[in-house]
Formats: C-alpha cells, sequence, structure tokens
C-alpha cells in the first residue's frame, strides 16, 4: 500500500518535473509535523482530564469530612448534658427577651417549610431555565436543592437528638440536629443568588452584543474616512508621504475601533441593575442568619442545630454547584 503511494507520487512529480524524493520527503515532514501536534492536543487533553478530576476529588472529599464532622458533632452533643443545659439556658433566655418576636418566628417557620419553599424553588428553577434555556443549568440548581436537604435529613436520622424541653420542641415529630428550616433558607437564597448570576450575564452579552452591533455599523463610515485621508495625502504628497499618512490613518482608526469595542464600560448592565442586584444581594445573605434565630427564639432547636446548618449547608451546596457544573 506505501509502495504504490510512493509511486504514485514519483510518477506525479515526474509529469511536473520535479524530483520525486523531494516530493516524498516532503509529504513525510508534513506527516511527522501532522503526528506531533496530534500528539501535543492528546497530551492536553490528559492534563486537563487529570487536572478536572483532581479537582472533582478535592471537592468531594471536602463535602466527605464536613458531613463527617457534623455527624460527630451532633453524637457528641446528643451525649452531653453539660451542653444541653447551658443551650437550654440560651433557648429561654433568647424566648424571654425576644418574646415579641415570637409571631413573626412563626411566620418565618411557615415561609420555610416544605409546603412553601418547595414551590418557591421550583419557581427559581424556572426563572434559571427561562434566563440560560439550558437543561444543564437547571438540573445544576435543582441538585443544589435536592442534595444538600437530604444530607441534612440523613445527618438529623443518624444523630437522632431529641428537641429542646419546650412546649413547642414538644409538639416537632423529626430529631432538632441539624435545623432543617435553617438549611431550607440557605438552599433557597443559594438558588436565588444563582437566578440573580445567571440573570446578570445575560444581561451583559445583551449589552456585548449590542456594543458588537453598533462596532461593525460604524466600520463602513470609518473605511470612508480612511480612503478620503488616502486620496489627500496621495494628491498632496509625495507617493511615500501618501503611504506613511494613509497607514497611520488607518492604524489610528482600527485603534480607535478597537478600543470602543474592548471598552470594560461596554458590557456593564445599567446603574439601575447593579443597585439592585446588590441590595438583593445583602438581603438575601442575612436571610439565613435571621431564620436560624428565629428557630431558637421560637424553642424549637439548639443554638448548635442552627449553627451547624449555617456552615453545613452552604459548604454542600457550593460543592454542588462546581461538580454540576455543565462547562466541566
Amino acid at each position: 500500500m506505501a509502495q504504490t503511494w510512493r509511486q504514485e507520487v514519483r510518477e506525479s512529480q515526474d509529469i511536473q518535473g520535479l524530483p520525486g524524493d523531494v516530493a516524498i520527503n516532503d509529504v513525510a515532514i508534513d506527516d511527522a509535523a501532522i503526528g506531533v501536534a496530534t500528539g501535543q492536543t492528546a497530551v492536553q487533553s490528559a492534563t486537563h482530564a487529570i487536572s478536572r478530576h483532581r479537582t472533582s476529588i478535592g471537592i468531594v472529599s471536602l463535602a466527605l469530612a464536613v458531613v463527617a464532622l457534623a455527624i460527630v458533632e451532633g453524637l457528641i452533643l446528643r451525649s452531653n448534658t453539660a451542653d444541653h443545659v447551658a443551650e437550654m439556658r440560651l433557648i429561654l433566655a433568647a424566648g424571654a427577651r425576644w418574646a415579641a418576636f415570637v409571631p413573626a418566628a412563626h411566620t418565618i417557620a411557615v415561609c420555610f417549610s416544605a409546603v412553601v419553599a418547595v414551590p418557591v424553588i421550583v419557581v427559581l428553577l424556572g426563572v434559571i431555565w427561562a434566563v440560560t434555556r439550558s437543561a444543564g443549568q437547571m438540573l445544576r440548581g435543582l441538585a443544589m436543592a435536592a442534595l444538600p436537604m437530604a444530607v441534612v435529613g440523613l445527618i438529623k436520622t443518624i444523630v437522632d437528638r431529641p428537641r429542646p424541653s419546650t412546649a413547642r420542641g414538644a409538639l416537632m415529630p423529626d430529631p432538632s440536629f441539624p435545623s432543617g428550616h435553617t438549611a431550607c433558607s440557605v438552599v433557597v437564597v443559594s438558588l436565588a443568588l444563582f437566578a440573580l448570576h445567571v440573570i446578570d450575564a445575560r444581561i451583559k452579552d445583551s449589552r456585548r452584543l449590542v456594543d458588537s452591533a453598533t462596532h461593525e455599523s460604524r466600520i463602513p463610515s470609518q473605511i470612508d474616512q480612511v480612503d478620503a485621508t488616502n486620496q489627500t495625502a496621495a494628491t498632496s504628497a509625495t507617493v511615500e508621504t501618501a503611504a506613511k499618512c494613509a497607514t497611520s490613518a488607518t492604524v489610528e482608526t482600527r485603534a480607535i475601533a478597537g478600543a470602543d469595542a474592548s471598552s470594560p464600560q461596554s458590557s456593564r448592565p445599567p446603574l439601575i441593575w447593579r443597585v439592585l442586584r446588590t441590595v438583593l444581594t445583602v438581603i438575601l445573605v442575612i436571610v439565613p442568619f435571621v431564620v436560624a434565630l428565629s428557630r431558637v427564639i421560637y424553642g424549637v432547636h439548639y443554638p448548635t442545630d442552627v449553627c451547624t446548618s449555617l456552615v453545613l449547608t452552604p459548604v454542600l451546596v457550593w460543592c454542588v454547584y462546581r461538580l454540576c457544573d455543565p462547562a466541566r
């Protein structure tokens, strides 16, 4: 096969009057270059895959370590009588000091119950899909909501810490550690922040497309200005001077056009949206802490229950967010 191919190359080069060995050597060099390029691409792909797998292993290890620490903490707290007494004092003191906040705590409990939180999560997932038109991003948001809540439920079952010895705590059917309402608030807030992020990215892309279209519409007028400069330079000076003027005018026009297109101000969202995004972000970040405080004032959770949820759930949400990135 190779001998036949070499014979065809020799015959074609004989017709063209060129030495056959030169053509064969050139083809061999091209094949070698293609082989080297293919090898480099394969090495780069393998390196990228190894790096991606290492990152994934690190994220999974972090999640497992945090879950293990939470389980160990819960088991220790369940068996420690001194901590139980100290936390009961905090619950009673908070309930007495913030007694006026009890009705609001009840409202917060209803808002972050499954009856209300699940429809809110569905709406947020719908917003994410409507903005991105990506099933991968929507499934990413679904995993951010489902997996952390499933882990919290599993830890509740394993630790099985009794509720505080209060009137409302005795009515709660599920274990106390960690706080499910606090974890739910973190999940809802995380999805809302994710929705704000994709909306912000969509606004930036839209403005970038508009600026690109505006830049392209300016190109014909800029070309006309360059042509006019070239004609003026050609009629008013020597050929060398005209060439220099034309070249400088072209370079200057391209530099101005490139600066307009690459300006960081061109893709920035409107000021109103930036202010609104900042205000919403601050409010959303505060919400889980308000929910955590309300659960203690309401007398249905120990302080360590809500504190654990405030640490555990964001870590789990972040891990799922990174692992489920469609671009990975």
